[in-house]
């Protein structure tokens, strides 16, 4: 509920007054769904599927869906390119051609093997047919909005023109509104705290934590914490036994770098990123990364490497980018900042995009067509 498969829909039918249904394959990972939240319909398709979604075994209870109610639709919303959204929005498009489709895609699902070298015969070929039905699917399409500027300038090159022009470059927002209701205040720059935060699945592999516990071990962290917050992993790996020898080597730490251990209320969570002044983020991949967004928001200082929407969000001039797995690197830019050799203050006060930017409301208009087609539904 707290992501872009659902705030996306509320927020578009909140500020395009639509009603707004979200339909899904049932599963026992989503089966206590309540039957609406925050005025949005939720409803579980009548079959059950063990199999995962975005494929034809997970999904294919969608399409006797849409020939029973694509003509009682005006807008359907689809998440990423895959051979069943193309069937689905053709079979749309054919019960009801006054209809609009939106797509939103991340840059995951079918053409991902497009970024990939095309090695073989096999993977051209294979790359051909992709190719097409993408293609094809932009067609369909009425708008296609993208979260990264990599995607985005990817498809603007690879799209005809008339296709080209039904792009947007839409970022994933805050969910300003939540914010209010949970009655957070944000912090200005004096009212923060001197801690730095690290956000997710703490030891996974694809968040790589090793490399600022290695930064750590160098720095004179003086009057300021480092906060880990998220559950520590043990399926991949047993983290908790790196986390305590970490520990044994650096004794004097114990009380300057915390392991909060999963944090599932938006509420205290949010408030680490409005305590925090500076946020790590250390992943080798990462499609998007809601957290980077959830730190500028918050008005922290971003150390990233250069994975999802990072790069774009530091150009705004508020943080600084870090290659992957280069401890060293980290350590010394840590240490410029905790000594004051990076006037944080002062680089917050010239950002060039302030973080109510960053909102679904202002991102969601722009997907601007929706409003001038007056539909009810």
């Amino acid at each position: 509920m707290g992501k872009d498969v659902f705030l996306v829909p509320y927020y578009i039918g909140k500020m395009y007054h639509l009603n707004v249904s979200i339909v899904f394959p049932k599963s026992p990972a989503n089966s206590q769904l309540p039957p609406e939240y925050r005025g949005v319909k939720l409803k579980p398709l009548r079959f059950k599927s063990n199999n995962a979604f975005f494929s034809f075994r997970g999904e294919w209870g969608f399409f006797p869906f849409m020939l029973r109610h694509a003509r009682e639709m005006d807008v359907l919303m689809r998440f990423h390119f895959s051979y069943q959204t193309f069937l689905l929005a053709l079979l749309y498009k054919l019960l009801n051609r006054k209809s609009m489709f939106y797509l939103k895609s991340d840059g995951y699902g079918l053409f991902t093997s497009l970024f990939r070298k095309e090695s073989s015969l096999f993977m051209r070929i294979k790359n051909m047919g992709i190719r097409k039905i993408m293609h094809a699917t932009c067609r369909l399409a009425d708008i296609i909005s993208v979260e990264t500027p990599e995607v985005y300038n990817y498809l603007r090159n690879e799209l005809p023109a008339r296709d080209s022009k039904k792009l947007v470059l839409m970022l994933n927002g805050f969910d300003e509104e939540l914010r209010v209701r949970l009655q957070i205040q944000k912090r200005t720059f004096m009212e923060k705290e001197n801690l730095i935060l690290a956000v997710g699945r703490i030891g996974a592999p694809d968040k790589n934590n090793e490399q600022l516990l290695s930064a750590l071990e160098s720095v004179d962290l003086k009057d300021w914490r480092v906060v880990f917050v998220g559950p520590v992993e043990t399926s991949a790996c047993d983290f908790q036994q790196k986390i305590d020898r970490f520990y044994a080597h650096n004794p004097h730490l114990k009380e300057k770098v915390i392991f909060t251990g999963a944090v599932y209320n938006k509420k205290e969570l949010w408030e680490w990123y409005n305590r925090a002044r500076v946020f790590v983020h250390t992943s080798p991949k990462e499609s998007y990364g809601i957290v980077l967004n959830e730190a500028f928001y918050f008005d922290n200082f971003i150390l990233s490497t250069d994975v999802g929407i990072a790069g774009y969000l530091i150009d705004f001039g508020y943080g600084q980018g870090i290659k992957h797995n280069d401890a060293s690197e980290l350590a010394t830019c840590l240490q410029e900042i905790i000594d004051g050799k990076i006037a944080l203050e002062k680089k917050l006060q010239s950002r060039t995009a302030g973080s109510e930017q960053l909102t679904w409301e202002n991102e969601i208009a722009k997907l601007g067509e929706l409003d001038s087609r007056n539909r009810k539904e």
